[in-house]
């Protein structure tokens, strides 16, 4: 059984691929062969549309697509740029080609490693992939800079779940293709982050720094208008809670 690991960033030893790297280890653990690969290492070209979805197949070398199809469970990882993946992940996943898809076990990472932005949008991004390729994905894992050590962590529990679940894999029901939108639209329902937004996110990057910043000088100051927000939330005020949160955050992220 091999879990395939995807390194979608350019940055041989950034925080992208230690994060895919500790999912590897928790694969590894239940005795799963792993192997990590760079995309940066492929001739990899932006899918322009001419010729349709049949054109498309010839913009990622034919060895990657053979790759992700051999393995029995993928995990990808991507930078955040701007709020959304980059464009080596996304050009990946407008062309590969993985016949055997429908089911396959994945994990996606998205890393916002410098202010946190993009997050949640980020991930957002490797579901919907995962959606739309059928693959059966785990729990996302948004990652920032501010919790790298937990969310290690957490990444080294999904790997083990991930290899388990490759190990048992359950395709979604449906005789063909166009079946199965009923079973995997309820599936994707289910899982975390996926309809998050912005004051979602705000909201969480402030908790993060509020609980690994006590030291801060701002720290009561954030605390007091990390409590705002959350009422705001709770009466349903959601600009209102933005424009907290953020105070919060700002007042945290200043030196």
């Amino acid at each position: 059984m091999l879990v395939l690991g995807i390194v979608g960033s350019p940055r041989r030893e950034g925080r992208t691929a230690s994060l895919v790297n500790a999912a590897l280890q928790g694969a590894a653990s239940t005795g799963a062969d792993t192997e990590r690969i760079y995309l940066v290492d492929y001739q990899i070209r932006p899918f322009v549309g001419q010729g349709g979805a049949e054109e498309g197949v010839r913009f990622v070398p034919s060895e990657l697509s053979a790759l992700c199809t051999t393995a029995d469970a993928l995990v990808l990882g991507a930078p955040v740029y701007f709020g959304e993946i980059n464009g080596l992940t996304k050009d990946f996943m407008d062309s590969v080609r993985i016949p055997n898809e429908n089911g396959k076990p994945a994990l996606g990472i998205a890393i916002a490693g410098g202010s946190g932005k993009g997050l949640y949008s980020g991930v957002q991004s490797l579901y919907h992939w995962f959606y739309h390729r059928q693959m059966r994905a785990i729990d996302p894992t948004p990652a920032t800079r501010f919790v790298m050590n937990a969310t290690l962590a957490e990444l080294y529990h999904s790997g083990e779940r991930l290899a388990q679940m490759a190990s048992q894999l359950r395709p979604f029901a449906g005789a063909g293709r166009e079946d199965r939108w009923a079973e995997l639209a309820a599936y994707y329902a289910d899982l975390p982050y996926l309809r998050c937004d912005m004051v979602d996110e705000f909201m969480t990057l402030a908790h993060q720094l509020v609980h690994t910043r006590r030291d801060h000088p701002n720290w009561e100051q954030a605390m007091d208008a990390l409590r705002l927000a959350h009422e705001s939330m709770m009466r349903g005020e959601r600009a209102a809670a933005a424009r907290q949160a953020v105070q919060a955050y700002d007042l945290l992220l200043q030196a």
